[in-house]
């Protein structure tokens, strides 16, 4: 840009549903000279991106709304707020974010297409059945909208780093992925698609088959989803979870109510691993013979992973998506790599309904 190009018109942004992912502001540095946290909240991310101008929010609970307002006026002296999603979408908006219950996204996302959103970042899962997913991919790009899913662990500087890595052989070719993510937020439809999604960036391939089982107690949990929007956990089991690609390769991830409320990633090569867990990210990398045995002297090789970066999660995801839209690209978290993710739990619930017995994931049948 030089001094004669004027600068670009401010994305004009609202948002749907204003729970505490959307709407709070970030947190407070560990000194105040540092600014603040990290934007952990759609708000607070558009506020990181800058030239955000959001000019509408939505909840069907007029206090939430009103908060907003109260919060965010000194940034977005113009935002107003709605009860009603289709009056908010009659103001005209570059930029959505749904972060409504869980089930409600695909719908949501439906009615910014029919309004003629540009770009829609929503929360995850895309949506809770497959039908629903090819359908909204049909509309998607009849419209031709930008659609990205909030599957954060993308923008992460250690997973890009991690994926780098991967992309160029440079710890040779990949064997398997093995992801550890439990507590009382294991679900399925909710934290589980986060790493399921991740397991699918990383490993580069289509998913072809999976073999799964739920937690213990889900019982016949049925083929279709059985929650409540995200707010009960126990109605969105946790499970143990087995993916086939081809080449062999696998990924295993479990995510079980009552273990640790951690993640622990690891990605196994031929040459070495990348580890990404509380305690950082690096790789290891063991000294071998010319035949590929150990080597006898030597311990393995352990490097942190620095990765250089200024933004992350949330506000990565959503500067991605609006960047993507000006180059005429697909953002890294496109629907359609978010209908692998919903094709995978399709595939999950149906391998546990018949004893966990290996079961195909559906592609996408023509449009």
């Amino acid at each position: 840009m030089t001094d004669a190009d004027p600068a670009p018109a401010p994305v004009r942004a609202g948002i749907i549903g204003l729970s505490w992912i959307a709407a709070d502001p970030a947190g407070t540095a560990s000194w105040s000279p540092l600014g603040t946290a990290p934007p952990y909240s759609h708000a607070s991310a558009m506020a990181a991106v800058g030239n955000i101008d959001v000019k509408a929010v939505c909840d069907i609970q007029p206090e939430a709304g009103n908060q907003f307002v109260d919060r965010w006026r000194h940034l977005w002296p113009t935002v107003q707020a709605f009860d009603d999603v289709d009056a908010m979408l009659a103001t005209p908006l570059d930029l959505v974010s749904v972060v409504t219950p869980d089930h409600l996204h695909g719908s949501m996302v439906g009615k910014c297409i029919d309004a003629g959103v540009k770009m829609v970042f929503s929360e995850k899962p895309f949506t809770t059945s497959l039908a629903e997913a090819d359908h909204l991919l049909d509309r998607i790009s009849l419209a031709g909208t930008r659609v990205s899913i909030n599957h954060t662990w993308r923008w992460r500087p250690e997973v890009a780093e991690a994926h780098g890595i991967i992309s160029r052989g440079d710890l040779g070719p990949l064997s398997h992925i093995t992801i550890e993510a439990g507590g009382p937020r294991a679900m399925l439809f909710r934290n589980l698609s986060h790493f399921i999604d991740l397991a699918l960036h990383l490993a580069g391939k289509q998913p072809e088959w999976v073999i799964a089982e739920l937690e213990d107690g889900t019982g016949e949990y049925g083929l279709s989803y059985a929650g409540e929007g995200g707010s009960d956990p126990a109605l969105d089991p946790g499970a143990s979870i087995l993916i086939g690609f081809s080449g062999g390769i696998r990924a295993f991830i479990t995510g079980l109510k009552a273990s640790l409320p951690d993640v622990s990633v690891q990605v196994l090569c031929r040459d070495g691993r990348v580890s990404i867990d509380g305690l950082g990210a690096r790789t290891t990398t063991v000294p071998r013979t010319t035949d590929g045995t150990p080597a006898s002297v030597g311990g393995p090789a352990i490097r942190p992973l620095r990765p250089r970066f200024t933004a992350s999660g949330m506000e990565a995801g959503l500067a991605d998506l609006i960047d993507s839209f000006h180059r005429g690209a697909e953002p890294s978290g496109s629907a359609q790599s978010a209908r692998r993710t919903v094709a995978v739990i399709d595939a999950i619930l149906r391998s546990h309904a018949v004893g966990s017995a290996r079961v195909e994931v559906a592609g996408r049948p023509p449009s």
